[in-house]
């Protein structure tokens, strides 16, 4: 008899202790929300909910795609749609207002949602940004703690549905394409090209080879330019003068106004110019005097317009040399200097190029 009683308890005990098993691992079975995310906002808010929900027994699952509808039964047939196809038991939202944070948490089986509206601090700062996502952070998570224990949370949504015609599944967006693996684009440009000045005396002007190096970042810009000039001639009945200027210069300007295809800069220049002529004689009473180069530093400002298509761009360039000293051509006639071309102290100068580059 009493080995009898002995096994009967052995058995209850046993039952008891399956018993409680089963309830803990059912209670401990974990359940599915869905979390719509529709801006970088919401993807951050992600990582704060999957921190404050770790120790619920819940699968977060994670859709991007646009807000539900403002009107109610769409925004409802929405949150249906989502939750059947999640297997979800709850739909989390974020509605985001200049200074407001919108929280929307919906539970279709019960057909309650939840909406907590977080106010902004004005002037909003980073710190009171993110206060107000910590907040959010804990809106969602008592409201998910509720639904665990199986509370009522939120307020009875009133809209009616047509049951006979089911609301079609969301589609679920395609994959973003991932961002192409392109290298920076190089600061440094390429520009070859013509320039002309206005010297005073010769009748077409100094014209020749304009090169260019520069470096560009934004609205600022410097460059390294190189002017080489053909001979002008200059001709009287004594002598014949073959005139050249070349010169070089870093130039540093600044664009205010500037899209993707135009530029228009201003900026100021500082170089050295260098004048190289030399001297025919046509009459025996003249004597040709030998080559000689005459090196003068001056400054510039300039204007610039530049129109790009693709790597390839067009710019042109007005800009004014003002030269500390320039050459003064003369002859020597007995004992007198006589005067023969005086050079402008101050040159107009034009430039056409083409831009080789990224900026």
């Amino acid at each position: 008899m009493s080995g009898t009683l002995v096994g009967l308890i052995q058995r209850v005990i046993v039952c008891v202790l399956v018993s409680g098993s089963a309830s803990s691992a059912a209670h401990a079975e974990p359940w599915s929300a869905v979390l719509r995310t529709s801006s970088p906002e919401d993807e951050a808010l992600e990582g704060r909910i999957r921190g404050q929900i770790s120790d619920l027994p819940l699968v977060l699952k994670v859709d991007p795609g646009p807000e539900p509808g403002p009107d109610a039964a769409e925004q409802w047939r929405a949150v249906v749609a989502l939750a059947e196809h999640h297997q979800a038991r709850a739909v989390i939202w974020f509605s985001h207002t200049p200074r407001a944070l919108v929280i929307h948490i919906a539970e279709p089986a019960t057909r309650r949602m939840l909406v907590r509206r977080l106010q902004h601090q004005e002037p909003p700062t980073t710190l009171s940004r993110s206060a107000t996502a910590e907040t959010a952070a804990l809106v969602v998570r008592s409201a998910l703690k509720a639904l665990d224990a199986r509370l009522p949370v939120g307020e009875p949504v009133e809209v009616a549905l047509e049951p006979e015609v089911p609301p079609p599944p969301t589609p679920l967006p395609p994959p973003a394409p991932l961002p192409p693996q392109n290298r920076e684009a190089s600061p440094w440009t390429l520009a070859v090209g013509w320039q002309a000045s206005l010297d005073g005396n010769s009748p077409r002007g100094q014209q020749g080879l304009q090169l260019g190096l520069g470096w560009e970042r934004g609205w600022l810009r410097a460059r390294v330019l190189l002017l080489a000039s053909l001979p002008a001639h200059l001709t009287d009945e004594y002598t014949r003068v073959s005139l050249s200027r070349h010169a070089a210069s870093v130039v540093v300007d600044a664009s205010p106004l500037s899209t993707e295809r135009f530029r228009l800069g201003a900026g100021l220049g500082v170089g050295v110019a260098g004048f190289l002529r030399s001297t025919e004689s046509l009459a025996p009473a003249a004597e040709a005097s030998p080559p000689r180069l005459t090196p003068t530093p001056y400054a510039s400002p300039e204007l610039s317009a530049r129109w790009r298509t693709g790597p390839v761009a067009l710019e042109t360039s007005v800009a004014v040399d003002v030269l500390a000293g320039v050459p003064t051509l003369t002859y020597q006639r007995a004992q007198s200097v006589v005067v023969r071309n005086r050079l402008w102290g101050v040159q107009p100068r034009l430039g056409l190029a083409l831009v080789l580059g990224s900026p």
